[in-house]
């Protein structure tokens, strides 16, 4: 009884901590919404208001917002913190954080199926709670985030139906339905859900299809993926087409163009082999693998786009690279039950973001991060198995461990929750909601902005709670651009412009300036000091 206790109230204050660590300041750390999450909340809004998003399309399965087609999951489940704490930043990351806390516990269990120790379960809740890569992604509205502990309880059903005493079918459906679920949350898992639910039917073959349940389950999942499919190529295929790297004019030109066109002395032969988009890109496919796995991608500095990463840190801690070095080792010396399937994870993991631009990135490889939880946990865990006796040698070498993790705890929560919102502001479009503010301080006064790429009309909708019904009437659209964004050129009293200089001066009209800026202006300012908007009143 008292080990039961013991273990139930370790998870208890796990699960506080890792509350704590996402619920902290979330309307303000970080202190702005980037575009995305202003889209997703406002769609939420939208979607409690109007049963419609931002468009008018009725219970949309795939949302065109920007041109850039969000899958409907995280908004949908949005509705509920709208509904009851308003619209705000903190209703909109709240569907996050209550994803990583719910990680933290679906983790243990994942943990405590796999290895059958509850040491190792309880190391990986307090990884997981701890993880920079969690932390960050859980504190903003990343769908990404809520899709992965999505795949989570899948992939804890499926091991629990594997790996239980009693099979029991349900859960082998359920886990099924969970991985499918994921394919409408997030686009990393429209490539990685059917390849891993492929590996684990092979796999685990000789279990599950004996079972006529999972004839049921595979026919509704792959349901599912038609679904998923057909709703993201039918909405965005402009979008997936700009995403992938197969026809990017830009490697086509680094792999092939610049080799085949300059003056060095060749080989006609040798280069229609080599140098053709046939090799130039699988080249570059291969190289972006290997980069999901680079150190600086993983405990340095993180991925290729600012805005998910702090810069200054990478997305495991330092010390966490002994701990993988040593689990990973560990899972084969000992042979674990596990390891193909954790193997077959690692593998499939880095496809969606190898075939894709801007790789790596934080956000299509994050499915690598409870993997490494895992097998981090089970280092420590073997580490202090293997120093467990008394002895004052193995004592100092225990705390000198935690010494060096915690520091690393501390470096990292010191960069997030102290050094944040100063570094990081500028890629966290700050300044937005200071406009919105500005603006209606002049109710009666039709406003013109500078700046239309970063869809600034999503923040005056959001902070004004704007009338869904009233802005899909007034809404006029600049021509679709080439990689199918749709930017908005003017709704009620807001213009959105490409450069005022275009524009004649009216007298009256309230002018939003992103540039050209003069210490007597009216600016608003990021934290450190740096202005981003003027503001003026036509003369």
């Amino acid at each position: 009884m008292k080990k039961f206790f013991n273990w139930k109230a370790a998870l208890l204050l796990i699960t506080i901590l890792a509350f704590s660590l996402r619920v902290y300041k979330l309307d303000t750390i970080p202190n702005s919404l980037n575009p995305d999450e202003a889209a997703l909340g406002y769609t939420s809004y939208s979607l409690l208001r109007t049963l419609a998003d931002e468009h008018g399309k009725f219970l949309p399965l795939s949302l065109q917002s920007f041109g850039d087609w969000k899958l409907p999951v995280y908004s949908y489940v949005g509705v509920v913190p709208v509904a009851l704490f308003g619209l705000n930043e903190f209703s909109v990351r709240f569907t996050s954080a209550m994803a990583g806390v719910a990680g933290v516990l679906l983790i243990y269990f994942i943990s405590l199926t796999l290895f059958n120790r509850q040491g190792i379960g309880l190391l990986s809740a307090l990884l997981f709670a701890l993880s920079p890569w969690s932390i960050y992604f859980s504190r903003g509205a990343y769908e990404v985030n809520l899709a992965t502990t999505i795949f989570l309880a899948g992939l804890l059903a499926f091991i629990k139906y594997i790996y239980g005493s009693k099979r029991n079918v349900k859960l082998l459906f359920i886990s099924f339905l969970f991985f499918a679920l994921t394919m409408f949350t997030q686009h990393n898992y429209i490539v990685f859900a059917p390849l891993f639910v492929l590996a684990l039917t092979i796999i685990f073959r000789r279990t599950i299809v004996k079972n006529k349940a999972f004839f049921v389950s595979i026919g509704v999942f792959i349901l599912f993926i038609l679904i998923s499919y057909f709703s993201v190529l039918n909405g965005g295929s402009n979008k997936v087409s700009n995403l992938v790297i197969f026809n990017d004019k830009n490697i086509l030109y680094e792999r092939v163009e610049k080799l085949r066109g300059d003056s060095a002395l060749k080989n006609q032969l040798l280069e229609r082999i080599l140098h053709t988009k046939y090799l130039g890109v699988p080249y570059q496919i291969a190289q972006n693998y290997l980069n999901s796995f680079s150190p600086t991608f993983l405990f340095d500095k993180g991925g290729e786009k600012l805005v998910h990463n702090l810069g200054d840190f990478g997305n495991f801690y330092l010390f966490d690279a002994f701990l993988l070095f040593v689990g990973g080792a560990l899972l084969f010396w000992n042979k674990e039950r596990s390891l193909i399937m954790l193997m077959a994870w690692l593998f499939i993991s880095p496809i969606p973001s190898a075939v894709t631009r801007d790789s790596p990135n934080s956000t299509r490889l994050f499915t690598l991060m409870p993997l490494f939880v895992l097998i981090a946990s089970y280092g420590a865990y073997q580490i202090f198995v293997f120093l467990k006796k008394g002895t004052t040698t193995n004592l100092v070498i225990k705390w000198i461990l935690i010494f060096l993790f915690l520091l690393n705890v501390v470096f990292f929560l010191d960069i997030y929750f102290v050094h944040l919102n100063t570094q990081r502001a500028r890629f966290w479009r700050s300044g937005y909601k200071e406009i919105v503010e500005v603006s209606n301080n002049y109710p009666n006064k039709n406003l013109i902005m500078q700046g239309v790429y970063d869809f600034p009309y999503i923040f005056f909708l959001f902070y004004n709670k704007y009338d869904p019904q009233k802005f899909r009437k007034e809404v006029e659209y600049y021509p679709v651009s080439y990689n199918g964004f749709r930017y908005v050129k003017q709704f009620g009293r807001y213009k959105f412009v490409q450069a005022l200089s275009s524009e004649k001066e009216i007298p009256g009209v309230l002018y939003i300036d992103n540039q050209n800026f003069h210490k007597d202006d009216n600016l608003i300012r990021l934290p450190n000091g740096d202005p981003v908007f003027k503001y003026y009143i036509g003369k």
